[in-house]
């Protein structure tokens, strides 16, 4: 009978701390199998030691090396080592650091470092195959799992259960097995005596020896005190030569401080190569043209759909072909609206999104391009626009009304912030399969539903509204969606309309007079009176995509735009 045992864990802060055996200006990552088992093992000497934990430690040394999981490199960063000056706290001596709760008490201080991982709130586990499982060990183990409090150094916290399942190897995880050949890790391993080992080091069997006699020796203590009355002072004598003998046995026991475990025995491992699900592309090439903020006022994401207008108008009227092609128009020569299967050029805000500290203002804009549209072809129109015609690139000067001017430049290959980094917003190349929108996706019609007095149904109108509009910028229909005023991303404002309407034809209208920061500008069709509905929007496809993703009425303007929710099992909130 084969069967399988996974042990998972998660880091509760986020955070890995634990040193490489190499070098103390290193973090280990990933955790090392032996690691983990020293973990189990400090849990069963910090508790009640249990005897069927550890019998079923000592099982699990022998099943061999496990099946690891773990988040993909792409999630995971190591933070840069420092030194901290800590205060030695078993010794008092003279130094120059003055202890600031005892003014004439001086304590040494030595250097540190706690190497750290970040890690986020993926899973991680280790698998065994088990041939003939053994349920009293699974119990046990399970007991053992939920005593486990850190993997690595203190400030390390984990929860770790016996999983039921392993967890899958999708596109957010790495999967790597033992090889006897030479791996891409070598990690160091459980072998069968192990635990006797840390045993042996930790001093177990001395440490309780000397424990039974000091309990002896203070029970004896306190019951020679109860002795009294006749008789008593011969019985108390003999107590004291029980105690005495007792005492000097307990003395002739060498305590030492445990020591560290040095293991020799190391295995290599080799990522298990997952078959990806083939990845699809919208009608958008993922190769953006990002264009950064270099002088004006700092822009909320709401003031996004007015420097998208001027910016467009700034590209039809220095387009360097005449007339305007239809790619970066949106019309036809006889100006009807384009028939274009893979659409027109879109601008696309980049706001700062996705981050802790996030507050949704405006780094720069990203000209989006058809996919079916040369590179050469785009440089002959956009050329007089963005080049200065020795070889270097011009600043765009927009005038935004009561907000002022702002100038766009081409973005530096050495920019280092991610919300101007392309693939923050295409996921190239890999794709992901979760996306959440950072300005409202505003509905290509309004539903039939009421959505007050039938939620339901206008929810599912709504969603069905959303399938079409993946489908029609040539992406696959997704599997799960779900729809609220407030976005999955942080920083993101809510997506409730301005309640001043725009006022010109053109689609989205002007807002040279329109107050920002109070929701987004109401977006209305051209020739429409009233505005479209607009929602934030939470995606999840079937198979990877590859971004960026735009969709609904306005996506030419950069409303519904979508940032994926990468390293994350963030579901709906319906």
């Amino acid at each position: 009978m084969t069967d399988q045992l996974t042990i998972a864990w998660e880091y509760l802060t986020g955070c890995c701390v634990s040193t490489d055996v190499a070098s103390r200006q290193r973090a280990e990552w990933p955790p090392h199998p032996a690691r983990v088992f020293m973990a189990l093992a400090a849990a069963w000497f910090e508790t009640d030691r249990d005897e069927a934990e550890r019998a079923a430690l000592q099982w699990l040394e022998t099943l061999g090396d496990p099946i690891l999981g773990f988040p993909r490199a792409e999630c995971v960063f190591s933070r840069n080592v420092v030194d901290f000056y800590v205060p030695v706290n078993d010794k008092a001596e003279p130094a120059k650091a003055l202890l600031q709760t005892v003014a004439g008490l001086t304590r040494d201080r030595q250097p540190r470092t706690f190497p750290t991982t970040w890690v986020g709130d993926a899973i991680c586990c280790a698998r065994w195959r088990v041939f003939g499982a053994v349920p009293q060990h699974f119990a046990a183990l399970r007991s053992l799992c939920s005593k486990v409090t850190r993997i690595g150094h203190s400030s390390s916290l984990v929860r770790m259960w016996v999983a039921d399942e392993a967890p899958s190897c999708d596109v957010s995880a790495e999967c790597w097995e033992p090889t006897d050949a030479i791996g891409d890790l070598h990690l160091r391993r459980i072998s069968p005596g192990f635990f006797e080992l840390l045993k042996d080091l930790y001093g177990e069997d001395v440490r309780l020896q000397y424990e039974h006699l000091s309990a002896a020796i203070e029970s004896l203590e306190s019951e020679r005190k109860r002795v009294s009355g006749k008789g008593g002072k011969a019985k108390k004598t003999e107590m004291d030569r029980e105690i005495s003998l007792i005492v000097a046995e307990r003395d002739n026991i060498r305590l030492r401080s445990p020591l560290r475990p040095t293991i020799g025995l190391w295995c290599g491992y080799r990522r298990v190569e997952v078959p990806m699900p083939q990845v699809a592309h919208s009608h958008f090439d993922s190769d953006l043209l990002i264009l950064t903020q270099h002088d004006g006022m700092r822009l909320p994401l709401e003031a996004s759909l007015q420097v998208s207008q001027t910016l467009r108008r700034q590209v039809m009227a220095k387009c360097g072909v005449r007339p305007v092609p239809e790619w970066i128009s949106g019309h036809s020569p006889d100006g009807k609206p384009s028939g274009r299967d893979d659409g027109h050029l879109a601008l696309m805000p980049l706001p700062f999104v996705g981050h802790q500290h996030a507050d949704g203002h405006l780094l720069g804009f990203a000209l989006v391009f058809p996919r079916s549209v040369e590179r050469r072809e785009r440089a002959r129109c956009l050329g007089p626009l963005l080049l200065d015609g020795q070889g270097g690139w011009k600043l765009i000067h927009l005038t935004l009304g009561r907000l002022g001017e702002w100038r766009l430049g081409k973005r530096d290959w050495s920019e280092p912030r991610i919300g101007l980094k392309p693939e923050t917003w295409t996921a190239n190349p890999d794709g992901a399969t979760t996306w959440a929108s950072v300005t409202p996706v505003v509905l290509d019609r309004f539903p039939k539903s009421d959505r007050l007095a039938e939620r339901q149904a206008w929810r599912e109108e709504v969603a069905g509204i959303v399938r079409q509009a993946c489908v029609r910028i040539g992406l696959p229909e997704p599997v799960e969606i779900d729809l609220d005023t407030t976005s999955w991303h942080r920083g993101v404002p809510r997506a409730i309309e301005k309640r001043r309407r725009l006022r010109d034809g053109m689609p989205g209208g002007s807002t040279a007079d329109a107050p920002v920061g109070d929701g987004f500008p109401a977006f209305s069709a051209k020739g429409s009176s009233a505005p479209r509905p607009q929602i934030h929007v939470w995606l999840r496809f079937g198979r990877p995509v590859v971004g960026p993703l735009l969709i609904g009425a306005g996506r030419y303007f950069g409303y519904g735009l979508f940032k994926p929710l990468e390293c994350a099992e963030e579901g709906g909130r319906s």
